[in-house]
């Protein structure tokens, strides 16, 4: 493969891709998962394209189409929570989890799981695996996932990690993108919840990848019957417009010193991306759809699993482990 030359895509449209050489290619990546409404959506476009005429990027200052993007975002969530803010990547807005949850708390340390992911700054990625170059935050560490420990070995180290009485968050892929697709049972979901309010930690969800019907319901805490005091939003939230949110328990609140904002944060195009995608998205029976989506899925990877290759996933996520040859 070394003589592979990547195709330079000129135009994409629902789930095609168009390179300059006039050849069409089926994306089955989709951005990451974020254009999860396909291509160049055209209520999405339409909902840009007037926002390019009014205005861009003025913070601090109210802007309608970022108070009916925070109201959409919001009606998906608990009365209990509130949005946060909007960032324009996920990483950005993990950096301002971090934050909000060490101000919240008076604490320090934060952990997450191994091979999780939660952006690439030092921070974010220290959360889930170890950085090149010796470089070591102190008070970020990572308990075992599901790939080499089992549920109830995780457990007990989480148990005591939170004990300390010194970790301000735990931060949680509920399916692990990057990390193989890996999933625990709802039992456990439940179990560090418990971990977490005990030792009044936050639980941070971290939906950035698995929002938005996904994997089915509208976010996979709700079906685990779990409530995480934050939660992680982004990809499909504008359906591949950079734009990312926090959402969090209204006890939590925002402070000047959690540092909200940023130069793009909240921009006036972003929500509007954010208020076209989730009004289509909410003209769409997409639970049902995601589930045939999912069945349609079992039954063609089937025989994959007879041959040895491990599946893992459910909606629309779907992970393939091919087992190395002896080479």
């Amino acid at each position: 493969m070394s003589d592979f030359v990547r195709p330079q895509i000129v135009r994409a449209e629902n789930d095609l891709l168009f390179d300059a050489e006039g050849k069409t290619y089926v994306d089955l990546f989709s951005g990451h998962g974020a254009t999860w409404l396909g291509h160049a959506h055209p209520e999405i476009v339409a909902g840009v394209a007037r926002q390019l005429e009014r205005v861009w990027i003025s913070p601090g200052f109210v802007h309608s189409a970022v108070e009916e993007a925070k109201a959409l975002v919001e009606a998906f969530f608990p009365a209990s929570h509130e949005l946060a803010g909007f960032f324009s990547t996920g990483m950005e807005a993990a950096e301002f989890a971090l934050r909000q949850a060490r101000v919240h708390t008076g604490r320090s340390e934060v952990i997450g799981f191994e091979r999780g992911m939660h952006g690439k700054s030092l921070a974010t990625s220290s959360l889930g695996w170890e950085n090149e170059g010796g470089v070591r935050l102190p008070d970020v560490s990572r308990l075992p996932f599901l790939a080499s420990h089992t549920e109830a070995e995780i457990l007990e180290q989480a148990r005591s990690a939170l004990g300390t009485g010194r970790v301000a968050a735990l931060f949680v892929e509920p399916i692990q993108g990057c990390g193989g697709g890996q999933m625990g049972s709802p039992s456990f979901y439940r179990a560090l919840a418990d971990l977490c309010r005990e030792h009044d930690t936050l639980l941070v969800f971290d939906e950035i990848l698995t929002g938005f019907h996904r994997t089915g319901p509208a976010f996979v805490f709700a079906d685990l019957h779990v409530t995480p005091d934050v939660i992680l939003i982004g990809k499909a939230l504008g359906n591949g417009f950079p734009v990312s949110g926090v959402v969090s328990d209204r006890r939590i609140g925002v402070r000047p010193e959690m540092l909200p904002g940023s130069t793009f944060a909240g921009n006036p195009l972003a929500a509007a991306a954010v208020c076209a995608t989730l009004a289509t998205l909410r003209g769409l029976d997409l639970e049902s759809r995601v589930a045939e989506i999912g069945r349609t899925l079992e039954r063609a990877l089937a025989p994959l699993r007879d041959a040895g290759v491990e599946v893992r996933g459910r909606g629309a996520i779907w992970v393939l482990s091919v087992p190395e040859g002896p080479d």
